[in-house]
């Protein structure tokens, strides 16, 4: 369990983004609580995906211990899937009346539950921003208001897996399709100075002899989206501003996970938080 920070005032100046990547909150909320520890606060936090899981609980206020257990929790794993979702297979593959296998509800209920906060322009001290895709509209943007939680799951909707997720009068997908690293609202943003990027990636599998379906479309993901953060990142450069890239490697956390396997990957992203003491000097 980590130390309590020492509670301190956000620097408006420094910002932080945190990636997408399978299940990635568990790295990215022991990176939090390390980052803290480290005596680093960020006025501004964004978030991708499993990034936006992690960044929603942090700006409603969960820190330390109280963060950890909203990240490690069983049941906000087991809340994604639904009894339903063998009923959606059909129609969905055959008709092409529904967009995804799981509706995402009872994640929604279960993030209602244990925010503190239900909106979010309400978050107490850090701005957030949550990576959402418009598919509709071909069109990636930041929410800065309207439901918390829904916008949380909006933002892990990944397609065919999830259905859309609807806020407002749009409806939304995974913010990693074009945001897999959500450095872009802190470009142009003249109050910021440091952007730091928490990016969780895993050992690069042995490929035989012919790519599979899934290898290709997460090989063409991750190459566009590495095109695009490096466009991103020399635009901020070119603004004034230092971009610091720190990255948590850990084994691929698979579809099931025990407590202990979880509690290492949170492990390992506390121990990149920790580090950027040598990065960021305070």
């Amino acid at each position: 369990m980590p130390d309590q920070p020492t509670p301190a005032t956000p620097d408006p100046g420094v910002a932080l983004a945190l990636g997408s990547a399978f299940l990635g909150m568990y790295a990215h909320g022991g990176f939090l609580c390390g980052m803290n520890l480290a005596g680093v606060f960020p006025g501004q936090i964004s978030g991708s995906s499993a990034g936006a899981m992690a960044a929603g609980f942090y700006a409603a206020g969960l820190r330390g211990s109280e963060l950890e257990a909203a990240i490690l929790c069983g049941k906000l794993k087991r809340s994604y899937p639904d009894l339903g979702m063998l009923l959606r297979v059909a129609p969905m593959f055959f008709i092409g009346r529904l967009s995804g296998l799981m509706h995402g509800k009872r994640v929604v209920r279960h993030l209602e539950k244990l925010l503190p906060v239900g909106a979010i322009e309400d978050t107490p001290d850090v701005k957030l921003k949550i990576a959402v895709t418009d598919l509709r509209g071909f069109a990636g943007s930041f929410l800065e208001e309207g439901p918390l939680a829904r916008a949380m799951m909006a933002s892990c909707s990944v397609p065919v897996l999830f259905t859309e997720q609807r806020i407002g009068e749009t409806r939304y997908h995974d913010g990693g399709i074009l945001h897999e690293l959500p450095l872009e609202p802190f470009i142009r943003d003249p109050l910021i100075h440091t952007i730091i990027v928490h990016n969780v990636s895993y050992p690069v599998r042995a490929m035989g002899r012919h790519l599979g379906i899934s290898a290709v479309f997460s090989h063409s993901h991750q190459m566009m989206n590495n095109a695009l953060f490096a466009y991103r990142r020399a635009e901020a450069e070119r603004n004034g501003k230092r971009v610091i890239v720190i990255e948590t490697t850990h084994s691929h956390p698979g579809v099931f996970q025990t407590k202990a396997a979880k509690k290492r990957f949170f492990e390992a992203g506390h121990g990149s938080g920790l580090s950027i003491r040598d990065e960021l000097p305070i």
